[in-house]
């Protein structure tokens, strides 16, 4: 393509609208002193971050690159700058890094008299206020909804009340001192004396609302925010950054990365990287033309980029790529899937994520010879329930709601065996774990359903697997299927068989350890009714080893049936766990109870006869994406309500613009967010741990307040996840008989004697 053109694009793109003006001189406003606030009704705001196709750009030729980054795309993750102030735009994806999305920060999105804002909760707002090191202006711009008197706290302490306007969103300015704010994260609560109701909102309250905000060193007011600053068509994207703005984009830079573009403009475009202990580094100078820069010095490392306009530029597909010489591989769809999940199942007994693992699994490692394997997924609860209502949903816990004892899945709640059974699939269930039952919900979309603790049936492996040939046998033949087999041997109560035990066991064992007199025996260890020494903990831990190893030599009975049968050859098969068990890693047994790895680090395996993965996938992956990955290898329309995404790009060795993230969350006290090697574990009150998970896979190193580039990059990616799955509760209701995701009321059932005994005997207790 000729650089002519996409100049000329790229002017196009500049000149396209009012929205994509140049920045405007902000309206003559007097300067605020210490816990002054200035209001001023003017300088409303366009908007500064939604995507809309807008031009007909064409796809220019480039070399084979994959690419691992599109940064047009994914403005949501940006740093946006005007000069040294920072910019948020409250109340679309970019605002909800500073609101973890909504989640124990008193926030909500929704749109106000014409505008997107955020929203407090009641009479309280809170934001995150990222600055360090000098005295500080604030701007906002808000409108009270209650009373026009509010009071601005900085972490924790007083800093203004302030009389705001009521009639229209306005300006207000409050200075704050250097030492009212800490490095790194602060946060900001804004709160009213009353609160209202707000249409729209489901009967919600709130006494404020924010547009956006702005906050950089003392008497620096920056500039009215100016128009959209990414755009897309047909494939090709570009971002615009006015003079004097930046943006950064934060990633782990991969090997053999490069950053390109093509840069048009009047101007100079500087690209700086910044680094966790790191002196900042100029990477590249450029004016008009083709970008390529070459990364091999950041590889490896956790970089923003920020990208500095001299001068207005466009940047046409500005993407961080790299060499790919793998042909995209041809792709025979599948007739039928199978879904194994063995309960209770932590990733690392197994070869595949321990190379030093002691437990014996022939049969899954022949499995993996055409298999691959996701090495980071990761569960969305620590639990059976909520883990896998979110499995067989693709909903994230908190939209599906089951995450209690007696919760139930709403029936509003589409279950991919519905899914599949509408679309002329024969669907099959044989489950194990009384919780996955339907007395809680999941009883939707089976034609053959079997639940072996609801109907007192033996629950070991080899029975599971006898019952599942059979029905191999007697299902129609001129259908589809679908199949999800639910093991639960790893689970307690442990039973392996002595001939298996034998393998693990300390010699001559004579101990408290037994299941056969106390089903509930690792419940009481847990609550500290019966204490262990190292030799009964050793002895405790092989009969979890011996239960994997018993239950593989029946997985792999399931799998030879398929090719007995000659329908392996069409048949998907995903193996995974809800959940891992704990050994004392972090103080503790079995689950339900932390959000360790331990405990969310899952094995996810996905064979996909007919194309060419990839034997090893690193990419960030959750069970909530299990649903779309098996509709788009079907060819299957993936439902709107979906909160995950399909990771079959990745099992084919293709990317899908930006790296992947997993959130998980245990009830409302916990969320985590893991990104490659790094993970954030988050408790409301702003409690934020970081872990590097190659350094330190234990989780015993904190690193929060060593790498606040870290910390910023994670709370920012998980509240763009979670703001995902609050934001579908703003939509309205679709007159089909499902509603879309998020919208679902929790439901609950009386758990009775009956279900409480069966439930005891699988080693819950109340």
């Amino acid at each position: 393509m000729r650089l002519s053109f996409v100049y000329a694009v790229c002017l196009s793109l500049l000149a396209c609208g009012p929205s994509l003006s140049e920045p405007t001189s902000p309206p003559s406003v007097p300067e605020a002193t210490d816990n002054e606030v200035v209001i001023d009704q003017a300088a409303p705001r366009t908007e500064a971050t939604e995507p809309t196709p807008e031009t007909e750009v064409a796809a220019p030729t480039a070399p084979r690159h994959r690419v691992r980054f599109d940064l047009a795309e994914h403005l949501e993750r940006a740093e946006v700058r005007e000069g040294e102030n920072l910019f948020v735009d409250l109340g679309t994806p970019a605002g909800d890094k500073y609101t973890l999305g909504g989640w124990s920060m008193s926030a909500r999105a929704h749109e106000l008299d014409e505008t997107r804002a955020i929203l407090g909760r009641g009479t309280k707002l809170k934001l995150q206020l990222p600055f360090t090191g000098t005295d500080a202006t604030l701007t906002l711009r808000l409108k009270a909804l209650h009373s026009s008197r509010l009071v601005l706290y900085v972490n924790g302490r007083d800093l203004a009340t302030i009389e705001a306007p009521r009639d229209e969103f306005g300006i207000v300015r409050v200075n704050i001192a250097a030492d009212r704010l800490r490095d790194g994260e602060n946060e900001l609560m804004i709160r009213s004396r009353g609160s209202r109701s707000v249409p729209g909102t489901a009967g919600g309250r709130s006494g404020v609302a924010v547009d956006w905000m702005r906050i950089g060193p003392r008497g620096d007011e920056g500039i009215a925010p100016v128009g959209r600053l990414a755009m897309i068509d047909r494939g090709v994207s570009a971002l615009r950054v006015p003079d004097g703005w930046s943006l950064g984009f934060a990633s782990v830079v991969p090997e053999g990365g490069r950053l390109r573009a093509v840069i048009a403009g009047e101007g100079e475009l500087t690209v700086k990287a910044v680094r966790d202990g790191e002196e900042t580094l100029t990477v590249a100078t450029s004016r008009a033309g083709r970008l390529d820069v070459p990364l091999d010095a950041l590889a490896g490392d956790l970089t923003r980029l920020d990208l500095h306009a001299n001068g207005s530029l466009v940047l046409l597909r500005p993407v961080i790529v790299t060499q790919d010489h793998r042909e995209v591989p041809e792709f025979t769809r599948p007739r039928n899937v199978l879904l194994y999940l063995i309960d209770t199942l932590r990733a690392d007994k197994l070869s595949p994520y321990n190379q030093q693992t002691r437990v014996e699994t022939p049969g899954l490692a022949r499995f993996l010879e055409a298999a691959s394997t996701m090495a980071s997924a990761r569960s969305q609860e620590n639990w059976t329930k909520p883990s896998v209502a979110t499995l067989l949903s693709s909903l994230m816990p908190w939209q599906h709601t089951a995450t209690q004892s007696d919760s139930v899945v709403p029936r509003s709640v589409e279950l991919l065996p519905e899914i599949l059974m509408e679309r002329g699939f024969y669907t099959g269930s044989f489950i194990a774990n009384g919780y996955v039952s339907d007395r809680f919900g999941f009883r939707q979309g089976w034609d053959t359903y079997r639940n072996y603790i609801r109907e007192g049936r033996r629950t070991r492996a080899e029975f599971v697997a006898a019952d599942v040939l059979e029905w191999l046998d007697a299902r129609p033949a001129e259908s589809p299927f679908f199949l999800y087999v639910h093991t639960i041997d790893p689970h307690v109560p442990y039973r392996p068989p002595s001939s298996i035990l034998a393998r693990y066991a300390p010699a001559n064992y004579e101990g408290p350890v037994s299941f056969r007199r106390d089903p509930a025996f690792l419940e009481n260890v847990k609550l500290g009714r019966i204490s262990l020494g190292a030799r009964d903990r050793q002895y405790l831990e092989a009969l979890y080893d011996g239960e994997i190893t018993y239950h593989d030599t029946h997985f792999a009975a399931i799998l030879d049936a398929l090719e007995r049968r000659e329908i392996a050859d069409d048949t998907m098969v995903v193996v995974t766990s809800d959940h891992g068990e704990e050994f004392w890693d972090h103080g503790s047994v079995g689950h339900g109870h932390s959000v360790y790895d331990e405990l969310l680090h899952v094995p996810l395996f996905v064979r996909l006869p007919g194309a060419q993965t990839l034997s090893r996938v690193d990419s960030s992956v959750g069970l909530v994406d299990v649903l779309p990955t098996i509709l788009d290898a079907l060819g299957q329309e993936i439902p709107d309500h979906a909160a995950g995404t399909s990771f079959l790009p990745q099992l084919l060795g293709q990317d899908d613009g930006a790296p992947r993230v997993a959130v998980s969350g245990f009830m409302e006290n916990w969320r985590t967010c893991v990104v490659g090697d790094l993970k954030l574990t988050q408790r409301p009150r702003n409690r934020s741990k970081v872990f590097d998970l190659a350094a330190d896979p234990g989780e015993e190193t904190d690193l929060a307040e060593s790498r606040p580039l870290a910390l910023r990059y994670l709370r920012g990616l998980m509240g763009i996840r979670l703001g995902a799955t609050v934001r579908e509760r703003q939509r309205s209701r679709r007159p089909s008989a499902r509603p879309a995701a998020a919208t679902h009321e929790s439901e609950s059932v009386e758990i009775d004697d009956e279900m409480r005994e069966q439930l005891r005997q699988l080693g819950y207790v109340e």
